[in-house]
């Protein structure tokens, strides 16, 4: 199958939505996706690699472009449990959210860690391809995910990765209709995690920026717009410090919690293109969660 036939079918997707037809149309999609390329190919179309951060990982880490598809799962990050459940399902392509070869390996041994799980899937011939900063900033993705989860209105983007011209933005902020406790509640309830809290005197929740993943370093960035809330995972305590210092409350209720509804979201764009996936999104063993 030509790459130029299905920029045609992906084109035949986008003037179905536009025009209000059912999603169904996505089958077309489904059909043709039969090899690694495919499925990456068409992943760019939903949210283009080169939207990724100048230090990310995205795209094809382990495999070779033209292997077949045949079993699909997706994951939150690709750990010993993952590539177990993997093997055991006989799954040949993993989509994950967080690269497993972030920093370069010097060595592709059975050692404990990244290098260790990249021998394993390599030697069963499972391929990974990761959607990280890319799917952060892309519309749907796990910026606006995190943002729709805690029921954030009149969303825009905020905070920019890098001094590259004309990189997307990574954040969100809006309006919130509630108070303080409301939010915090909410952030419990919805996200779960290792919830920590800094309230400022007479914290309000009109306005709430959030951040998937680790926000720190935007917090310069959330005061600077009004945010009364950060909402972000990773927070140091002179980060935190800072943002008292500029009337901002943090809620941090870790990493991979303000990342989960972002995930979910993948899942569903990955079935939307190949049809059954195996949904492997919930086993991401947060190490603060007993993981």
């Amino acid at each position: 199958m030509s790459i130029r036939f299905i920029g045609i079918c992906a084109n035949v997707l986008q003037l179905t939505r536009l025009c209000g037809l059912p999603a169904s149309a996505s089958t077309i999609l489904q059909v043709m996706t039969t090899r690694i390329r495919d499925l990456i190919e068409a992943l760019d179309l939903r949210a283009p690699f080169d939207a990724a951060a100048g230090w990310d990982s995205v795209g094809l880490q382990i495999g070779r472009s033209g292997a077949a598809v045949d079993r699909i799962a997706v994951v939150h990050e690709i750990t010993d449990t993952t590539v177990a459940k993997c093997v055991a399902a006989s799954v040949d392509t993993v989509v994950t959210y967080h690269p497993l070869v972030f920093h370069p390996l010097t060595s592709v041994t059975d050692r404990p860690g990244a290098e260790g799980r990249a021998l394993m899937l390599a030697e069963e011939g499972i391929a990974v391809v990761t959607m990280h900063t890319n799917w952060d900033v892309a519309e749907g993705g796990t910026a606006d995910c995190l943002a729709g989860a805690l029921g954030i209105d009149e969303v825009s983007g905020f905070g920019i990765g890098s001094d590259a011209v004309g990189e997307p933005e990574v954040g969100r902020i809006g309006a919130f209709d509630g108070s303080w406790e409301t939010l915090l509640s909410g952030v419990i309830e919805v996200l779960g995690g290792v919830v920590r809290s800094a309230a400022v005197a007479d914290t309000l929740a009109n306005r709430v920026a959030v951040l998937p993943g680790s926000g720190g370093a935007f917090v310069a960035a959330a005061v600077a717009l009004g945010a009364d809330v950060l909402v972000t995972g990773d927070v140091s305590h002179h980060e935190a410090r800072s943002a008292a210092d500029g009337g901002m409350a943090i809620i941090d209720p870790g990493h991979a919690s303000t990342e989960r509804p972002g995930v979910q979201a993948l899942y569903a764009a990955v079935v939307e293109i190949a049809g059954s996936v195996e949904d492997l999104t919930s086993i991401d063993n947060s190490p603060w969660e007993g993981g």
